[in-house]
């Protein structure tokens, strides 16, 4: 092996050398984004295909249609698909539709509660927005409601009398799911009930390859189910006010700036194992002859 070679393969071998490239080479990356400009560190690489879909099955409604939203979303997933579903409620009432929401588990409940606040806060017309609680029973109580789904004795404006026929009265189930209850049971439970109904869905990423087959299979019009489908949504109508855009990069500046701290460590790693730098680790010392 010749003294160059050797040299080669010792250079590569030093520690900290590989995260040291790494590291510079992100921020140069981040640096020439911020010259050239444009899109190229969005993380969300947004699929627009889902988003049309969803689209496709709200321009399909008819003038002041009638959705249900379902909501029975898990707590703890919640946040992930939250400014997804809220620009989808916006949308529904941008368009004219007049919204019931519902859950059939306490969680979702809790959740409906919180939105429901959120849109009266917001100003939208009470004669549009009709909450049906928490309906007990679970999937029992899913397959009962749909043909007799009954708000509360004279708690509904006249707009929503047609509830009082069950799910069957809707236009639309928007299906807001979790663990508990999502869009596999609606499938299941609703659809061989009410084959006309069209059904959509949010759910966050995990429950994606359970719920993706009902896409393919008819069972559910329209699925955002992962981060790339809410981000291509969220940019196609617009990010509903308070909701960060999906797409949206992380600041530059702070990126940069800890990618360089990072780079001065490491390289003071790097040339601590560098022989004649003058540093704490230069050449040991010959033994004598």
């Amino acid at each position: 092996m010749t003294e160059r070679t050797s040299r080669r393969r010792g250079f590569l071998s030093v520690p900290g050398l590989w995260p040291f490239l790494l590291v510079s080479a992100l921020a140069l990356g981040i640096v020439l984004d911020g010259v050239i400009g444009g899109d190229q560190l969005q993380s969300a690489n947004p699929e627009a295909a889902r988003a049309a879909e969803m689209a496709a099955a709200l321009d399909a409604l008819p003038d002041g249609a009638l959705v249900l939203v379902a909501m029975d979303p898990d707590l703890g997933t919640y946040p992930e698909i939250r400014g997804t579903v809220r620009a989808v409620l916006d949308d529904l009432l941008g368009r004219g539709a007049r919204l019931a929401l519902v859950s059939f588990t306490a969680e979702g409940r809790a959740v409906a509660a919180a939105e429901l606040q959120r849109l009266r806060a917001a100003g939208v017309d009470p004669g549009r927005l009709f909450d049906l609680g928490f309906v007990a029973g679970a999937e029992a109580g899913l397959v009962l409601s749909v043909t007799d789904l009954r708000p509360a004795a004279g708690t509904a404006p006249a707009s929503f009398a047609a509830v009082a026929g069950g799910i069957a009265a809707f236009d639309l189930a928007l299906v807001v799911g979790g663990v508990d209850i999502g869009p596999r049971t609606w499938a299941e439970q609703v659809t061989p009930r009410l084959p006309d109904l069209p059904i959509a869905a949010v759910v966050p990423t995990f429950l994606h390859p359970e719920v993706a087959p009902y896409l393919r299979t008819g069972q559910l019009v329209a699925l955002l189910g992962t981060f790339r489908d809410d981000a291509a949504y969220l940019l196609a109508v617009g990010a509903p006010s308070g909701v960060r855009d999906a797409t949206s990069s992380p600041g530059e500046l702070p990126m940069l700036l800890g990618l360089l701290i990072a780079l001065a460590f490491i390289g003071r790693a790097v040339a601590s194992h560098r022989p004649g730098l003058g540093t704490a680790a230069a050449r040991e010392p010959e033994e004598p002859a």
